[in-house]
């Protein structure tokens, strides 16, 4: 492959491709592999053989290869047969049918889940998966749409975690500012205080959480997510006819009728908490930064121990043999395959997008209306464009963050700001792209269609969007941690009007 070439328009064609095939086909896995040969097609000189093998060898594999990767897939794996023992003892269900009746209306429901998705902060991959089987039945006889539910299991999963600094997220981006503090000899700043300076001002990360808890205890939705609620509460039916689910669901899955003992999925799940944060606490949690390579570990290292105490629980309560238990925890792990497949394509694209240069093309048409005041507003939406189509938060704060600090830094302007808005701008794409692992595993935790809900989803991420870059250009001018509270009531404020011209609009009444 050719080094330094620049690409210039041709560099944004893969991501354009992806998203636009995934929104037309409705079918990510052509989209994604589309987007990715057509990327190698083009560093290869339109050489359709040398690409096919470019594409595999030098993005594919490299990809896979990678350690943080590798180590997410397995982790899924490990998750994937743990949930899919879990549904097959019918624990869940037992749980559904008993929390069912405390939890008596969908608010409730969606409110719940949304605790529990905070309450799941220590993994931003795993999050969904695990919290996906336990609540779908629950919002499932709630009348509860997937695309709702998929919209807080997305949200919940990613925007916590970029508050959060002792997690993967906050480890590789201290990693980033460290390198940048180093090129700039600032020895009087830590990318430790940096980030904790910065948490104030993610304003994406804390306008999407509290909007979900809001939208979730209101029910004030508006636009094609109104609509499907709408469908699911009149209709029962929380996914649109012809829709075709991320996964099997749990009602699908479990094997038996009767009512199972609820601690089958406790005790379990008690034994994944303790492990994961004893191991944390003996890596110096939380006083000292956890790297992401042990998260990870602790993680599937609790759903080991997990799923090894499910077996022993199905087999003493004769719900499953132990060769039954294994057949259905392997085939958990098969099912996660797919997943692989997906996260493997979005990977490649973001490899693509790098080597093609996408993100300096992107900078160099901004180009021109800088200043220090405009900078982190500028650099959220460049952030916002560039995660967008690419599906990729990281990749985003890989390629900004080095561009960003420097920037600051020469025109005076709080480095917590900009790192903030660097963050917020890929928190956007991470949770509203088509492409993105992020929305790809919200929908397989909510067990629906995966473009339903992007098609639901992107009005509320644009909402946040909007009122995030307002807040940025007035964080240029004062750098005061009281704005997010002014722009908290502006969002609520905005969501009730929204809400109301919808159900205008639609010819709805309260349901």
């Amino acid at each position: 492959m050719e080094e330094n070439i620049y690409y210039g328009f041709l560099s944004l064609l893969p991501a354009l491709i992806a998203i636009i095939l995934s929104i037309s086909t409705k079918n990510i896995i052509v989209s994604l592999l589309t987007a990715v040969y057509i990327g190698s097609l083009i560093i290869n000189k339109f050489n359709p053989f040398t690409a096919l093998i470019s594409m595999i060898g030098d993005f594919m594999y490299v990809k896979i290869a990678e350690d943080s990767n590798a180590q997410t897939i397995f982790m899924m794996a490990i998750i994937g047969g743990f949930v899919a023992l879990l549904t097959a003892t019918g624990a869940a269900n037992s749980f559904a049918k008993n929390i069912t009746h405390k939890i008596d209306t969908r608010a409730k429901g969606e409110v719940l889940a949304w605790l529990g998705g905070l309450v799941i902060w220590f993994t931003d991959t795993g999050n969904s998966l695990i919290l996906g089987p336990i609540f779908e039945e629950i919002l499932d006889k709630l009348k509860a749409s997937k695309e709702k539910f998929a919209y807080i299991l997305d949200v919940t999963s990613i925007c916590d975690a970029a508050l959060i600094p002792i997690i993967g997220w906050g480890v590789y981006s201290m990693g980033l500012i460290d390198t940048e503090l180093k090129n700039l000899s600032l020895t009087h700043e830590s990318s430790w205080s940096i980030y904790i300076g910065a948490i104030p001002f993610n304003f994406y990360a804390i306008l999407a959480l509290l909007m979900a808890g809001f939208l979730a205890l209101t029910q004030f939705d508006y636009g094609p997510m109104l609509k499907a609620q709408h469908r699911a509460a009149t209709t029962g039916q929380t996914m649109r006819d012809g829709g075709t689910p991320m996964r099997k669901s749990v009602k699908d899955s479990h094997k038996h009728d009767k009512d199972v003992s609820i601690m089958i999925m406790v005790i379990p799940l008690i034994i994944m908490v303790v492990t994961i944060f004893t191991n944390l606490f003996l890596n110096g949690f939380p006083k000292e930064v956890v790297p992401g390579k042990m998260i990870r570990s602790s993680i599937a290292a609790g759903f080991l121990l997990a799923t090894l105490s499910l077996i022993i629980l199905s087999i003493k309560d004769k719900l499953m043999t132990f060769d039954e238990c294994m057949s259905v925890f392997l085939k958990g792990v098969s099912n996660s395959s797919f997943m692989a497949v997906l996260l493997t394509l979005a990977w490649s694209l973001g490899g693509i997008s790098t080597q093609m240069g996408t993100a300096e093309y992107i900078l160099k048409i901004t180009e021109g209306f800088l200043s220090p005041q405009m900078l982190a507003a500028v650099f959220f939406l460049i952030g916002c464009i560039m995660s967008f189509a690419t599906g990729s938060s990281w990749g985003t704060m890989a390629i900004l963050i080095p561009l960003a600090i420097p920037m600051a830094h020469k025109m005076g302007v709080s480095l917590s700001v900009v790192v903030a808005a660097v963050s917020s701008g890929g928190l956007f794409g991470d949770s509203s792209s088509p492409i993105s692992d992020t929305t790809m595993l919200a929908s397989t935790g909510a067990g629906g269609d995966h473009m339903d809900f992007f098609s639901c989803m992107v009005p509320y991420s644009l909402t946040v969007g909007a009122l995030s870059f307002i807040t940025f250009i007035i964080a240029g001018h004062m750098a005061s941690n009281a704005i997010i509270f002014v722009t908290m009531i502006v969002l609520f404020i905005l969501i009730y009007i929204l809400h109301k011209i919808s159900m205008k609009k639609y010819g709805f009444e309260k349901f």
